[in-house]
């Protein structure tokens, strides 16, 4: 009967938030833009959605139509996009008195977005979310494999490879030519990782701990292909994808064997992610033993730990976020680090001054808000209900859920300098 009252309310709730959405853009069409600015602005997404369906392919192509159209129609609800169209609006002089008022209290909104301080508490507050999901590795089932899943998009660079073809006898004559040494030099490079690359470099190490433990792991890396990057003749799609560069910077460099490797070269969110790694699974026929063990960003653990228990039914997820922006308040660690362990943050002057780094932050947090709400609304998530994501399924074994110590993690590589770090 509980549940039932719950389920009930979780509805009513979603119903009242699309009524409430469609109020918004109701207001915003209607009463906020001018008729023949938004007849322009319709124009325009109707060509340029003829344009790039000309030139990208169909719909279930990475890059494709709706994936372009989404990202249109989407630039207004983040803090850029919603900046740059009030500010126009403003300057333009397309709003009413009291429009206008609220354009400039929402501009001042986003400006204080920008300040160090708003938005290390904004991505603080999410990454608190991902903290409170760490539990102790349960102990596996007899005859299961430890299974790490590496939501691994965004945690890499393209780059240049090593050439296949023969160089052309006859070479055209350009300004600045790359000459064949320093090609050598930049298609050696080993994989360059993003801000994001610490997902990897985790997941690495987590792979040398389970290895100790003696629970036979298995990577599974969840990255399709770049929409940005050309497919060209000979290639195939599975060569071409972020997967592949990430198995490669795993076997080369982080002492991570191939066959204890699966690629999902599929793009997608986190929900297609998690739908895709659930038929890998079973389609190689691996036992998990009901448990997967879920590397993310931090910012972004919660609504990916909540989709993956939604796909896996009744496995247990155990949380291992990564790729902090912040740390922990020092109240929350006043119980476990004292004195010279406890690693807190100073506050400083320039805290207060808005920053480009705060604005990045800041949007991705509320980029992570909104994700959380489309996730809501299309019902894959149920955030009321907090779910217990480590609790026990029963086995026929039933084995004890068992702590396990701390090992020390394997020297791995540092991420690229070009990361931004905390405020």
């Amino acid at each position: 009967m509980v549940l039932l009252l719950t389920d009930v309310f979780l509805l009513l709730t979603q119903i009242l938030l699309w009524i409430v959405v469609g109020l918004v853009i109701w207001y915003f069409l209607s009463k906020v833009l001018d008729r023949k600015f938004l007849g322009l602005l319709v124009l325009l997404l109707f060509l340029a959605v003829i344009i790039l369906a000309f030139f990208r392919g169909g719909i279930d192509e990475p890059g494709s139509v709706l994936e372009l159209l989404w990202r249109v129609l989407s630039f207004p609800l983040t803090p850029f996009g919603l900046g740059l169209i009030l500010l126009f609006l403003l300057i333009t002089g397309k709003v009413a008195k009291l429009t206008r008022r609220i354009v400039i209290a929402v501009l001042i909104l986003l400006a204080f977005s920008s300040i160090p301080l708003v938005a290390y508490f904004l991505a603080q507050e999410l990454e608190m979310e991902a903290i409170e999901l760490i539990a102790p590795v349960p102990a596996l089932e007899a005859g299961s494999r430890q299974v790490i899943v590496l939501l691994g998009r965004g945690t890499t660079r393209p780059q240049l490879r090593p050439r296949v073809n023969p160089l052309p006898p006859n070479p055209p004559p350009v300004e600045r030519a790359i000459t064949p040494d320093q090609f050598d030099v930049l298609s050696n490079l080993h994989v360059q990782i993003t801000e994001h690359g610490d997902r990897i470099l985790y997941a690495a190490q987590l792979y040398q701990e389970e290895t100790r433990r003696g629970t036979n792991p298995l990577i599974v890396v969840s990255a399709g292909r770049r929409s940005d990057r050309r497919q060209k003749e000979g290639e195939i799609r599975e060569d071409i994808t972020e997967a592949r560069d990430i198995q490669r910077l795993l076997t080369q460099n982080l002492g991570v064997p191939e066959n204890r490797i699966l690629l999902d070269h599929d793009n997608g969110n986190i929900r297609n992610s998690a739908e895709r790694v659930k038929a890998l699974l079973q389609n190689q026929q691996v036992n998990f033993g009901n448990q997967i063990m879920l590397v993310a960003s931090a910012i972004n653990m919660n609504r990916a730990a909540l989709t993956f228990r939604e796909v896996f039914n009744e496995s247990r997820i155990v949380a291992r976020p990564t790729d902090f922006f912040t740390l922990p308040q020092p109240q929350r660690l006043a119980q476990v680090a004292t004195g010279r362990d406890l690693v807190e943050r100073e506050i400083q002057v320039t805290d207060v001054l808005p920053t480009a780094e705060a604005f990045y932050i800041s949007s991705q947090a509320l980029q992570e808000y909104l994700n959380s709400l489309y996730y809501f609304l299309r019902g894959w998530i149920k955030p009321f209900q907090a779910p217990n994501l480590n609790r026990p399924i029963t086995s026929t074994t039933n084995q004890p859920l068992q702590t396990v110590p701390n090992q020390p993690p394997p020297e791995l590589p540092q991420p690229s300098p070009q990361s931004p770090t905390s405020p």
